[in-house]
């Protein structure tokens, strides 16, 4: 719709005239001519800016809803799809006329605050959902998509620092080897139970001669101290058993005297009997008394020096158990550890090979960039629905529509060229 249409619909209206001319008069877009903005036809997510003279509560920013209308105070929904801001403001005074009963039609302006935002995906640097300007093309939204989509391409600097980062691991990676197959020399010499972990092959590196020689020192650390700990349990147990043994004999001469002790204690009873030697019976029977206990005592002892045996023989078989089991997850460890070196240097390997790859052929991969060619089509939604069609770099862009970028090789050019372009109906 023209300037000329919305001003003969707006002349249907009583007073209408005024109204319109008054909106037509504050439009509030810059750079814009008069016609541009009659023409621009209102849609969801256009935000407005509304005002009615003497009324205040109807002044403000309202959005255009999904469905194509506003809601305002008192007046309620009011269609905005497909209207211009002239036509809308004609309406909302016609509206409030009516519901307030006014003798002439109020002055009410409509201006677009933000217009519906546009879409731009495809071969651009960032795609997405982007605020509408007026008169935009398709250059200016591709301009706020960043671009056409470059692959990145990496600097010489940046190979070189590759290569010597992946260098450096390698070198760590097999310093690192070095010190666990020492360290593994050693868990299994442990683990064999072996007096030492022998010496470095004659024709090993220096780096694992000098890993197994510090691991040798450890090993010998270790398996002292190990021993130290057994000897002191061993001579534990030797105390022990010269214990058993010294109550042995004590039990022996116990039971003797405990054997004569009986003997005369029936005697002296069969002398009290006939009441004679009654003053020694009971000393004697003390002394019995005494004598048992004494064995009792030894007896006890003798079963705590065979507990405190038994303890250390115990001790003895973990400590020794301990070792190993020490010595078997030490290897275990150490064979993932290795398993991880080698894959980190196969990893570090494959990478050093891709940056002899790229560096040697950089030169040519950006002798052979040119500028990308472009092919454009948009898809817009009016009342007739939705049409897809191929636009050129100056082709005016509309609030909402869909902005897809293709990227065609240089292969590809010629058939392009050939091609007929759509035309919007």
């Amino acid at each position: 719709m023209n300037l000329l249409g919305a001003l003969r619909k707006l002349q249907r209206g009583n007073g209408a005239v005024v109204a319109g001319l008054a909106s037509l008069a504050l439009l509030g877009l810059s750079g814009k001519s008069l016609a541009d903005t009659a023409e621009y036809e209102l849609g969801p997510q256009d935000r407005l800016r509304i005002h009615i003279s003497e009324w205040p509560a109807l002044t403000g920013e309202l959005t255009v809803g999904a469905g194509g209308d506003i809601l305002m105070p008192m007046l309620g929904q009011i269609p905005a799809k497909g209207l211009s801001t002239p036509e809308l403001a004609a309406s909302i005074a016609a509206r409030l006329q009516e519901k307030a009963n006014l003798q002439q039609m109020p002055d009410a302006t409509v201006d677009i605050v933000t217009y519906r935002p546009f879409y731009i995906l495809g071969s651009v640097t960032t795609p997405g959902e982007y605020a509408y300007r007026p008169g935009m093309m398709i250059l200016n939204a591709l301009s706020l998509g960043g671009g056409a989509y470059r692959p990145e391409q990496g600097s010489q600097w940046d190979l070189e620092r590759v290569a010597i980062s992946s260098r450096g691991d390698l070198k760590l990676n097999e310093a690192r080897r070095s010190d666990l197959l020492a360290e593994q020399q050693r868990w299994q010499a442990q683990l064999d139970g072996a007096e030492g972990i022998g010496a470095a092959p004659g024709d090993a590196p220096p780096e694992y001669a000098k890993a197994v020689e510090e691991q040798g020192r450890l090993f010998a650390t270790e398996l002292g101290r190990h021993r130290a700990e057994r000897r002191s349990l061993e001579a534990s147990i030797t105390m022990r058993e010269q214990e058993l043994e010294a109550l042995d004999r004590q039990l022996a001469d116990v039971a003797l005297k405990l054997e004569s002790t009986k003997g005369e204690l029936e005697k002296i009873r069969r002398l009290a009997k006939q009441d004679l030697a009654v003053h020694r019976l009971g000393p004697l029977e003390r002394s019995m008394s005494d004598v048992q206990r004494e064995q009792q005592d030894l007896e006890i002892g003798k079963l705590r020096a065979r507990q405190e045996i038994n303890t250390a023989t115990r001790e003895i078989a973990a400590l020794d158990e301990q070792r190993r089991a020490t010595a078997l997850a030490g290897i275990q460890r150490i064979a993932v550890d290795l398993r991880a070196i080698a894959e980190a240097n196969d990893t570090s390997a494959r990478i050093l090979d891709s940056a002899a790859y790229y560096s040697s052929n950089l030169a040519r991969l950006a002798e052979s960039e040119t500028a990308p060619q472009l092919r454009f089509r948009i898809v817009r939604t009016d009342d007739n629905g939705t049409s897809e069609f191929d636009a050129v770099e100056t082709t005016r862009v509309q609030p909402g529509d869909i902005v897809k970028v293709f990227r065609v090789t240089t292969e590809m050019t010629g058939a392009l060229g050939d091609e007929t372009t759509t035309k919007r109906p």
